[in-house]
């Protein structure tokens, strides 16, 4: 998922595909006069990161195709919390929190502000200056404060919207204290043979597979977060120190370590897809939707066709995770199914792989 709030200018939404081609020679040519500065992905962990996303959760409806959060983990979550017999804010507010995002989408952005901040502390602090300055960085002490005020600003600008983060906040706050913080520390323990299986299998392999990719689309340098709230629909978005933080989801298996690869793939390759998709429709199905139906599917299709370049091994994986999240049921030829389910026009489909294509050749 890529909104382009908190992102680097990656996103090829509104440009010509030639202009791409030219913006992607002057990237390599940088590339190029700074051969053996190699950049470096590292694979962690982010509490603050998973707490704001499954309070968002547990207040959203999900219904897209491929679901915003782990598929059924607002489900699971409420059932473990009813089991250990808890209740927070944010259970008391939920009512009036899904009300107003519901109202707003553009709410939706604030997920990627954790990406900014190394701690729930950091972050919650950040967010009280905002409040505190009521939105105005010009308000804050210094040129850093003003600049966290800025990132909030960005998505909640009114009155009525700075009334709902200070509740959101505030319920995020008292679920932490009260469940998730224990049960985030509790699953990470669980979970450390899976996590070092990711790991060294990006380490070992798939950072170098990736890295030609990245390079050439300015994602030299970055993050990728193994989240317990994240399914297929990843989040990617800019971090600390202009880097890229890629969240994806946290495998329950170590033999399915490689969930975490193939949904990297999805949201490294969302870049390419919103300009394409704008050159390849026409300004009625602009109006109608159409495109941004597009561009979700287009993401899905853009991994696949990454991963037939650069690691064959995983395309069958890819497509089968990606169906499950859909919810599709698959009983024979997975490539027909996938391209059933994520149908596109055939005019975007060459015309990214032909990006990747450009991509990878680096010209």
């Amino acid at each position: 998922m890529r909104i382009p709030l908190l992102r680097r200018s990656r996103t090829l939404r509104g440009q010509s595909f030639p202009g791409w081609a030219i913006a992607l020679l002057v990237v390599s040519m940088a590339v190029a006069d700074r051969a053996g500065a190699q950049g470096r992905w590292t694979v962690r962990t982010s509490p603050h990161v998973d707490l704001w996303l499954h309070s968002f959760a547990l207040i959203s409806a999900d219904s897209s195709p491929v679901p915003l959060y782990l598929r059924g983990y607002r489900d699971s979550a409420m059932v473990q919390r009813k089991r250990a017999n808890v209740l927070t804010s944010l259970d008391g507010n939920r009512d009036a929190l899904a009300k107003r995002l519901a109202e707003s989408p553009a709410y939706l952005q604030a997920q990627f502000l954790p990406f900014q901040f190394s701690s729930w502390d950091e972050m919650r602090g950040a967010a009280e200056k905002f409040l505190q300055f009521a939105g105005e960085p010009r308000r804050a002490p210094n040129q850093q404060v003003a600049e966290q005020v800025a990132l909030f600003a960005g998505v909640f600008s009114s009155p009525a919207d700075r009334d709902w983060l200070r509740l959101f906040l505030a319920s995020a706050q008292d679920e932490n204290a009260r469940w998730f913080a224990s049960e985030h520390s509790r699953q990470l323990a669980s979970l450390t043979a899976i996590t070092s299986t990711v790991d060294t299998a990006w380490t070992n392999s798939y950072r170098a597979k990736f890295e030609r990719f990245l390079n050439n689309t300015s994602q030299r340098n970055g993050e990728m977060l193994l989240s317990l709230v994240i399914g297929g629909e990843g989040r990617a978005g800019n971090g600390r120190d202009r880097g890229t933080v890629v969240a994806v989801t946290w495998p329950t298996k170590v033999a399915n370590a490689r969930e975490a690869i193939v949904v990297f793939a999805h949201e490294v390759t969302g870049s390419l897809v919103g300009g394409i998709v704008t050159d390849n429709v026409t300004p009625a199905e602009q109006r109608e939707g159409i495109a941004d139906r597009y561009v979700s599917i287009g993401q899905t299709r853009a991994g696949a066709l990454l991963l037939e370049k650069i690691a064959p091994e995983l395309v069958e994986p890819y497509m089968r995770y990606y169906l499950a999240q859909a919810g599709a049921l698959v009983t024979g030829d997975v490539p027909a199914a996938f391209s059933r389910t994520f149908a596109l026009p055939k005019a975007i489909t060459d015309a990214l792989q032909r990006q990747i294509d450009i991509v990878l050749g680096g010209i």
